[in-house]
Order: C-alpha cells, then sequence, then structure tokens
C-alpha cells in the first residue's frame, strides 16, 4: 500500500507542477518570440559601407560622390560596372548601372531620383589619359583624374546627357575627345 500512495503522490506533484509550468512556459516562448523578432528587426540589411557594395571578384577602380550618394565603378573580368551607392536607415544600399566591356571608354547612366538618392547623371570608363573633362548638356564643365589604368566617374546631381567628353594626357593636350554621347 505503501507503493500505491508513493505513486499518487508523485502523480499529483508532476500534475500540479506541470499545471503551474504550462502558462508560463507558453509565456516565456511567446516572450521569446517578440524578443527574437525586435533583434532580427534590428540587424542591418545594407553593407557597413559603400565599398562592401562592390561584389566579390571585383574591385573598385573609382568612385565619385553626388550630395549623399557615391557612384562606384568596378572592374571585374572583361566588363566595367557602376553601383549608385546611398545610406539607408539599415546600412548601404546600391542600384547597378549597366555593365559595358572592359575596353568602353564613355558610358553613360541616369537615375531619375527619389526619396533616397536625388536625380544623378554619371560617365564611367576607361581612357588614356591623366584626366576628363565632361561637358554637360546645360553647358557646365566637370573634371575627373583618372586612376592608374585609365578608369574614371564623372558625377553630378540632374538627370542631363553629355555634350562632350575630352581626355586630357599630362601636357594639358587633349588625347580623345567623344561628342554627344
Amino acid at each position: 500500500m505503501t507503493a500505491l500512495v508513493l505513486d499518487r503522490m508523485r502523480s499529483f506533484e508532476t500534475g500540479d507542477v506541470a499545471r503551474r509550468l504550462v502558462p508560463w512556459a507558453g509565456g516565456a516562448v511567446a516572450l521569446l518570440l517578440v524578443v527574437a523578432l525586435v533583434a532580427v528587426a534590428g540587424f542591418p540589411t545594407g553593407a557597413s559601407s559603400p565599398e562592401r557594395l562592390v561584389p566579390a571578384g571585383a574591385r573598385l577602380a573609382a568612385e565619385a560622390q553626388v550630395d549623399g550618394a557615391r557612384v562606384l565603378m568596378t572592374v571585374e573580368g572583361g566588363e566595367l560596372a557602376a553601383i549608385v551607392a546611398y545610406k539607408a536607415d539599415k546600412g548601404w544600399l546600391g542600384v547597378d548601372l549597366e555593365a559595358v566591356p572592359a575596353d568602353t571608354v564613355a558610358a553613360w547612366a541616369a537615375t531619375d531620383g527619389g526619396d533616397a538618392v536625388s536625380a544623378l547623371s554619371a560617365v564611367y570608363g576607361r581612357v588614356a589619359g591623366v584626366q576628363v573633362q565632361v561637358r554637360w548638356d546645360d553647358g557646365t564643365i566637370s573634371f575627373a583624374e583618372t586612376a592608374r589604368d585609365g578608369s574614371y566617374v564623372v558625377a553630378r546631381r540632374g538627370r542631363l546627357g553629355v555634350d562632350r567628353l575630352v581626355a586630357i594626357d599630362r601636357a594639358n593636350r587633349p588625347v580623345l575627345q567623344v561628342d554627344d554621347l
């Protein structure tokens, strides 16, 4: 008979503990899920810097800044590509511009603008020269130094076409001219 009493006491104690723990366990699980969701929502979804947007295997060849955005020109394999990087609430995000062959002298791209990035225009490519001069459709002129391999990016605010691009050598002589890009 003693064994019977002990079994009942164990069952009673187990049932009593289970009845007490179920509401607490459910609440603890719910609280844990809420904390996990808040933590995940707080993780950055963008990159920690504009340079982190450069794809693996590519190298950053040239860059230009327009307001808070940065235009990054990358080289990967046989292509030049450009990325418009902009800072958002959760890190740096990017918009890929059209990739072109690596021997492209000048490629033009533009954004329409929006909440995160104002409208901008960019010219990028590779030239034999130490400086690039761009005359935009509105008559303004922008300059950019070329990298060692001739890579360059010229960017400005607004959606404008390019009237003329001139590559200039060390003696300040034009070595290449491209009209109506």
